[in-house]
């Protein structure tokens, strides 16, 4: 099989990126009817307005009258689908919502497990769908989990956010909103209102956030630390494959490299994914140069797109595939040649952080998990963008050098250990990376941790980013 190369992957498909249950994505955005300024739309009447019966989705892309807008979704999810065969019959006149309509073209089976077998596939606004791959939105800067008590807690507060300004911090609990209507996620001028506490037990108080623009660092902490014994470990906190991850990454492993460090802990614990060509280049530099060349990740599309699924193979390497501002293609890597890593976990790690577990695996790095069960998606996309909205079908599953790429159930624990919210993130006494001390030293998970079956493990909460980043390989259209 031919080396798959992002240049030609730029002609075949452009990002791939995961998503929490489709209910989850609300609206979606756009403005279903209208002509985008910049797009060069053929509005209703113009000359170019679509036939009935178009065939392809290039025949109506650009065409912003609701009947054209129904009819790209048809066909581009005919063409594209990984699962088109299973699309129901339904009729585009029973739906005035573009979006409303792509989710009831989507398979109704469950998979193996149970759960719809496409929990994934979305559709949202271009704002928001470029908001997720950068890192950049206007919002209020705090992501919050759910303890085991089932609480809201604060997991991040980002720097320089509204949340961090009004005091917010990790362990911080959210008892109650005062006006429920409002969204944590507006991308757009707003406030949100709330009772809050800085820990179970505290006193209470109000919190007003006006949103404003907020800038994720995909890598907010690196540094080395050490076990009880004195091994030498990296931690990084590597919380979004987005644009610019890779240019902070390089130089974090070169620092690990000059470090000596013995073992990496990644966690990936609130990484729902993101630029899968960053989760390459990371697999590349933990692991050696006995990899170089194996598969990382081999993408199956449909049988319409036999074709690309041939082509569509991206391999360990020593270099850099695809550039950034600070890192050009074909830009030397260090190598950590580690025979094993560990990953701190939950139920938000996904998609793209997924890639990472199943490809070290794949060529023979033994990967321990710490924390809970991963999220459980093996799938990708291609965003493809009409009218002011992007669209994101569930289009290939990736497998790894071994073939596998089963894990739609999440990735099991080594050590199943519930989130810690009463340390800060990278403290040596965090549950989780205290664990992950632990077992550098011992081999072995530590006394109040043990693997647990797939039905303990805590699920993704709802109060965060309702698109979840998963695998993006090129930032294209």
């Amino acid at each position: 099989m031919r080396m798959f190369t992002l240049a030609r992957w730029r002609v075949l498909a452009s990002c791939i990126l995961a998503a929490a249950l489709a209910a989850a994505c609300g609206g979606g955005g756009g403005s279903p009817g209208a002509c985008v300024s910049g797009s060069a739309p053929v509005c209703a009447g113009e000359e170019g307005a679509p036939s009935a019966q178009a065939a392809t989705s290039a025949e109506v892309a650009g065409i912003c009258t609701p009947d054209a807008m129904k009819q790209f979704t048809r066909a581009y999810l005919n063409e594209s689908y990984l699962w088109y065969a299973e699309m129901p019959s339904v009729n585009p006149a029973a739906y005035s919502r573009i979006d409303d309509y792509f989710y009831s073209l989507l398979t109704p089976l469950l998979d193996p497990t149970g759960q719809p077998k496409d929990r994934f596939s979305f559709i949202a606004s271009t704002q928001d769908a470029d908001s997720l791959l950068t890192g950049s939105n206007v919002g209020y800067g705090v992501r919050w989990e759910i303890d085991v008590q089932g609480r809201q807690r604060v997991a991040f507060v980002d720097a320089g956010s509204p949340a961090l300004a009004a005091g917010l911090a990790r362990g911080g609990e959210l008892v109650q909103v005062l006006n429920p209507a409002a969204s944590w996620f507006p991308n757009a001028p707003a406030t949100i209102s709330f009772v809050y506490r800085t820990a179970p037990g505290a006193g209470t108080r109000t919190v007003t956030l006006a949103s404003a623009a907020v800038q994720e660092d995909p890598l907010p902490l690196v540094q080395t630390l050490a076990s009880p014994t004195g091994r030498r470990v990296a931690y990084l906190l590597f919380n979004a494959h987005t644009s610019g991850a890779q240019d902070k990454l390089i130089p974090a492993i070169q620092a690990a490299q000059a470090a000596g460090v013995q073992d990496v802990v990644l966690d990936l614990r609130y990484n729902g994914g993101g630029y899968l060509y960053t989760a390459l280049t990371l697999s590349s530099m933990l692991a050696d140069t006995a990899a170089d060349g194996r598969v990382f990740e081999q993408l199956r599309f449909n049988d319409k797109r036999a074709a690309e699924t041939a082509e569509a193979t991206l391999r360990f390497s020593g270099s850099v595939q695809f550039g950034e501002a600070g890192s050009p293609e074909g830009t030397p890597l260090p190598r950590l040649g580690l025979p094993r890593v560990f990953v701190l976990a939950g139920g938000g790690t996904c998609s793209a952080s997924e890639a990472v577990v199943n490809s070290l695996r794949g060529v023979g790095i033994e990967v321990v998990i710490i924390g809970s069960a991963t999220c459980g998606k093996p799938y990708g996309f291609s965003r493809r963008d009409n009218c002011g909205l992007a669209y994101f079908p569930v289009e290939f599953q990736g497998v790894n050098a071994l073939g596998f790429g089963d894990y739609a159930n999440g990735f099991t624990p080594t050590c199943q250990l519930a989130d810690d919210f009463e340390h800060a993130l990278g403290a040596p006494a965090e549950r989780l990376l205290s664990a992950a001390l632990v077992y550098a030293d011992t081999g072995a998970c530590p006394a109040e941790a043990a693997a647990a079956p797939m039905s303990s493990r805590v699920r993704a909460p709802s109060l965060r980013w309702p698109l979840v980043r998963g695998m993006v390989l090129t930032p294209g259209r």
